[in-house]
């Protein structure tokens, strides 16, 4: 494939008295370019680059405050070994090598005295190229136990919609898009980088949907916003695709000659009334067919969804659903629908989710995980499974972790839960930016370095890969990778039968540009070059459409597999089916509670930050006016939230008209940094995940291991306990 550098130089001078850098932000996957301004003064500011193809200018709050993360006083600056009781907070400082040389010796000593799978390694949000390490160094290790943050952030959408379509589908937006339907998705919050794209298109005459509980911003600019009931979405997907079988609003041609299963799948759907469906989507008949309607008879249309459509234990199931409707309308791999991505990649080894062969154990190794989920494609642990290994299984326990990038306290379902198993472990050690309630749990914590303070690259939603400058240094931080790879080189694992990534190995040049050039061999540019013109932009190929009509769609049948004998053949249903989300009054817990992203934080990161702390300051939880007045509770009341569980959390109360009578909100991975070592930063008293369990309704583990974030039964009362 032929390649473009950029030819922009990597510092320039903007004034005379400003140097202006170039880097990209690595806070979320996006990619978003950074201007970072220096003054003669040595005063440093962000902007975005209008440039920029991912962000096109626009920086979200985050970004904005990338400098004010690198430069906090409460960075860790240096490694620290426990010497008091786990979680008290007495530490000793000790040597990079110290710490590398304890750790490896207590995880070999784990592994020789209860087996490989008794160590766990963790990771929090994708990160290029250091995720794809974790998992090596777990190859090398022979540990099936990696466990990440996919099962409710991606597995189910993209393997729900690759066992019905074969990949998943990306959206081709522009101005021949008729109607966008948001379901479950503020890219006003996250991915913020889209939002010029998707008013283009608005503005060009599309016609637009959102499908949420909440009157985001989307649903404030929608032609139709349709307020489900959280967790619904099943019942709502299955309600659409009846709408458009029955009123005879689908794509005759595709459906007859690229779909297999549709009579089983009308025959699936006479089974359920509308009005059940509706009435378990807290939504009007009229409401569905309208909203249907207006997407199935738009020419070309686009789904655009986010995370929300991972946190049911459904989740697998509601995106075949998604996939279904895609397909049946005739809107996929069209100009302006939906389109299967041609494969620009000019790096190696970024994503390993992406490619099975990085995980070089075999499938029956892999099936030893802790709580394996149905799909055999998902060859991670889940964060249930490792809890439940710890504290109750005694043939084949976990004893040790390294958690990477990674906040299980406030992360996993069932903190508390969590609270023990952390307790429970013989060793644990944490890399960490900032001394989260994890890290107050770790042996041995890790001082990282943010992505300002090394050298490397980074590739972002455009495909562009960037090189990326070391703008600082805090303390004696080292980035991820580096931590990683010399825990394995302590451990002497890549060297083993299992090491089988690269034919060369890029980690025993973590310092030089030679691991770099290992990553960039596919684009033919070494870093050298990369360094000196800053971007390598891949050749966008002629975008081609309907590519299914020359090798048909990468599934078994090579056709839309509405009906997955593959499924079958698994253990799991071949078609979605409807379970009710029990919307049935419960005198004792009537509400429904679900939450949604921040705008001013990446989960659990970024408490400490002044900007983003003083914008959000507190943990809130929102309600209808009526709601809270029929509860005896007034806006800014300390409010007590009691999950089915008996568990319970405290936010602060926000009146939210907009809201149904009987939906709650409230915000997700709260703690308090400020208050230290009290109660693990008080991770107990705010954050959402007190009041999950992973099966609280009694369903357990979706197909891709998905969990009941949503739709949550709880009840509200005025108390405040600290």
């Amino acid at each position: 494939m032929l390649n473009s550098l950029a030819t922009e130089p990597s510092t320039l001078n903007q004034q005379q008295d400003e140097k202006v850098t170039m880097t990209s932000c690595a806070l979320c996957g996006g990619g978003c370019q950074l201007k970072i301004i220096e003054s003669l003064d040595g005063c440093q500011k962000i902007m975005g680059d209008i440039d920029d193809p991912v962000s096109q200018g626009q920086l979200c709050r985050k970004g904005h405050n990338a400098l004010a993360i690198m430069n906090h006083p409460d960075r860790l600056t240096q490694p620290l070994m426990r010497i008091g009781q786990r979680g008290d907070g007495h530490w000793q400082a000790v040597s990079w090598q110290q710490a590398i040389n304890y750790t490896a010796e207590r995880l070999a000593q784990t592994q020789q005295q209860w087996g490989d799978n008794s160590v766990f390694l963790a990771y929090g949000h994708s990160k290029d190229f250091i995720n794809t390490q974790l998992l090596r160094l777990a190859n090398g290790m022979h540990t099936a136990n990696i466990v990440g943050p996919e099962t409710v952030c991606w597995a189910p959408t993209k393997l729900g919609r690759e066992y019905t379509l074969g990949y998943n589908p990306s959206h081709d937006i522009n101005d021949q898009t008729q109607c966008i339907m948001f379901w479950g998705v503020n890219k006003y919050h996250t991915r913020f980088s889209e939002v010029k794209t998707l008013k283009r298109a608005l503005k060009a005459g599309a016609r637009s949907i959102c499908i949420d509980p909440q009157k985001t911003k989307h649903a404030q600019q929608s032609d139709l916003w349709l307020r489900i009931a959280p967790g619904a979405d099943l019942s709502l997907g299955l309600a659409m695709l009846k709408v458009i079988i029955e009123e005879d609003l689908y794509d005759h041609d595709f459906v007859a000659n690229w779909c297999i299963g549709f009579e089983w799948l009308q025959q699936q759907l006479n089974r359920y009334s509308f009005d059940r469906l509706a009435q378990d989507a807290q939504l009007e008949i009229g409401q569905i067919q309208a909203a249907t309607r207006a997407y199935a008879q738009a020419k070309p249309a686009v789904i655009v969804s986010g995370n929300a459509l991972d946190h049911n234990s459904d989740s697998f199931q509601v995106n075949r659903v998604i996939a279904m409707l895609m397909a049946i309308t005739g809107n996929l791999d069209v100009p302006g629908g939906q389109f299967h991505n041609q494969d620009t990649s000019l790096i190696t080894g970024r994503w390993p989710y992406d490619d099975q062969e990085v995980s070089t154990l075999s499938q029956a190794e892999r099936d030893q995980s802790a709580g394996t989920p149905v799909i055999p494609e998902y060859f991670r642990a889940t964060n249930q499974g490792i809890t439940d290994a710890i504290l109750h299984d005694e043939q084949n326990p976990v004893k040790a972790g390294f958690v990477v990038g990674a906040n299980p306290l406030l992360s996993w379902p069932d903190t508390h839960k969590v609270h023990q198993a952390l307790k429970a472990l013989d060793f644990l050690a944490v890399s960490e930016l900032f001394m989260t309630p994890t890290a107050m749990m770790a042996d041995i914590v890790f001082p990282a370095a943010s992505f300002m303070e090394y050298e490397g690259l980074t590739q972002g939603n455009d495909g562009a890969i960037r090189y990326q400058p070391k703008l600082g240094q805090v303390g004696d931080a080292k980035p991820d990778h580096q931590i990683i790879v010399a825990i394995g080189e302590a451990l002497g694992v890549f060297e083993t039968k299992y090491d089988r990534l690269l034919e060369q190995d890029p980690f025993k040049y973590f310092q030089d540009d030679a691991y770099w050039n290992v990553f960039l061999q596919p684009s033919g540019v070494d870093f050298t070059a990369l360094k000196a013109k800053q971007r390598l932009d891949p050749t966008a190929p002629v975008r081609q459409y309907r590519k299914y009509l020359h090798h048909g769609f990468p599934t078994p049948s090579r056709k839309v597999e509405l009906y997955s004998k593959t499924l079958v053949q698994i253990g799991a249903d071949p078609l979605p089916a409807f379970k009710p989300m029990r919307i049935a009054s419960n005198k004792r817990y009537p509400l429904l509670l679900t939450t949604a992203k921040s705008k001013h934080y990446m989960f659990s990161h970024g408490r400490q930050i002044a900007a983003l702390r003083d914008a959000h300051p507190n943990p809130l939880v929102r309600v209808h006016p009526e709601t809270a007045l029929s509860l005896g509770l007034i806006e800014g009341d300390s409010v007590r939230i009691e999950a089915e569980s008996g568990q319970a959390i405290y936010q602060q109360l926000k009146l939210d008209s907009d809201l149904a009578l009987n939906v709650v909100v409230a915000d997700l991975s709260w703690w308090y940094p400020e208050l230290g070592y009290n109660r693990l930063g008080d991770v107990f008293e705010s954050n959402y995940n007190v009041l999950t369990n992973g099966d609280d309704d009694g369903r357990g583990l979706g197909e891709a291991g998905s969990f009941n974030i949503n739709g949550i039964r709880v009840r509200l009362s005025k108390e405040w306990v600290r």
